[in-house]
């Protein structure tokens, strides 16, 4: 029997015992015969032997649950810990297997072009031959990659579907579903579910746009469904020494005009980690995190999704795009950035 079920079972006896105890139903001698003196001397006797037995169960039956409790806080001691564990590994597994999933799918259907491992952080050690450096001429999903040779490999969303593809998405926002509203160590490492709403992490951004040259495409819709796009030749961040400063933003052509410009050559700022060149908190004030300039509000592309049917949010704080969507209220319906090696441009 189970520690749980002996305790159940010695709890219900030690009820049933004191019940039987304290009841003065059967085994009662008349009141008249107790005040009279005339009860019979057998009956005394045997009431105080059933009385000295049952309070013998009683603190028998009271060591025993006393026992059993002890093992009872050793056992969820010793098991509490590992519980935790086991879930948070099946939660990360299922998390990683739902990121996964697409390529786990493709790849059963085609030869596997990299051995995942586990390894610190986020990044995937994998051999090199077989791990590409970007997503040109790769398949349309999620990709292993590895920027540089003395990197270690990670997963990217690669769209082989917009503009001649090769484009390794930044960052994808349709349906707030994900808060980007985040500290400066979820922007460095990246979140969200890289074939939902996410944004793939500065420290990768750094990679990818460090180790060769990149163009910008910045996709951009209203709630009209009118689309725009912004177009930049040359794209380039720090790393996080320099605060993931916006280094290098070449040429623009687009519809939703060059709205990006005036981030050129400024840190990147969240809610925890203030670098703009502003009195206030923008990243605070714009409930978002950027590349904001003395001015915060200008674009804002990382700010609060509001839905169709929600009431605006005042103050700058939606998805804003300045020229295309310029605030104070309202917020864009979707917004993609996404790079790729210069060499592929149309």
């Amino acid at each position: 029997m189970s520690v749980m079920l002996q305790l159940d079972a010695l709890v219900t006896m030690l009820a049933c015992l004191t019940t039987t105890h304290n009841d003065p139903g059967d085994h009662a001698l008349p009141l008249d015969n107790l005040t009279s003196g005339s009860f019979p001397l057998s009956t005394l006797s045997g009431l105080t032997t059933r009385i000295q037995a049952l309070s013998t169960d009683i603190a028998s039956a009271k060591e025993q649950i006393g026992s059993l409790q002890e093992q009872l806080v050793d056992l969820r001691r010793w098991t509490a810990p590992r519980v935790a564990t086991a879930v948070a590994a099946e939660r990360t597994i299922g998390t990683r297997i739902t990121d996964l999933e697409p390529q786990i799918l493709k790849d059963a259907a085609v030869p596997a072009v990299a051995t995942v491992e586990t390894g610190a952080g986020l990044g995937v050690s994998a051999s090199e031959p077989s791990t590409p450096h970007n997503c040109l001429k790769q398949q349309n999903g999620v990709v292993l990659i590895r920027p540089q040779a003395n990197m270690d490999a990670f997963y990217v969303f690669c769209d082989q579907k917009t503009r001649g593809g090769g484009w390794t998405v930044m960052t994808n926002r349709y349906d707030g579903s994900e808060d980007f509203n985040r500290k400066w160590e979820d922007y460095k490492i990246g979140f969200g579910p890289i074939t939902n709403e996410f944004f793939i992490g500065l420290e990768k951004l750094h990679q990818i746009t460090s180790s060769e040259d990149n163009e910008l495409l910045v996709q951009l819709e209203n709630r009209k469904q009118e689309q725009r796009y912004a177009l930049y030749d040359h794209f380039s961040i720090g790393s996080e020494s320099e605060q993931y400063r916006l280094n290098v933003l070449g040429n623009y052509q687009g519809d939703a005009s060059d709205a990006l410009r005036q981030h050129t050559d400024r840190k990147f700022s969240t809610h925890d980690r203030e670098n703009d060149e502003n009195e206030v908190n923008c990243a605070v004030a714009q409930s978002s995190a950027f590349w904001y300039s003395n001015t915060c509000t200008l674009s804002n592309p990382f700010g609060l999704y509001q839905r169709l049917l929600e009431r605006d949010v005042d103050s700058y704080k939606g998805i804003l795009w300045r020229g295309f969507l310029d605030g104070p209220k309202g917020s864009l319906k979707r917004m993609r950035m996404l790079v790729r090696p210069r060499a592929s441009s149309s």
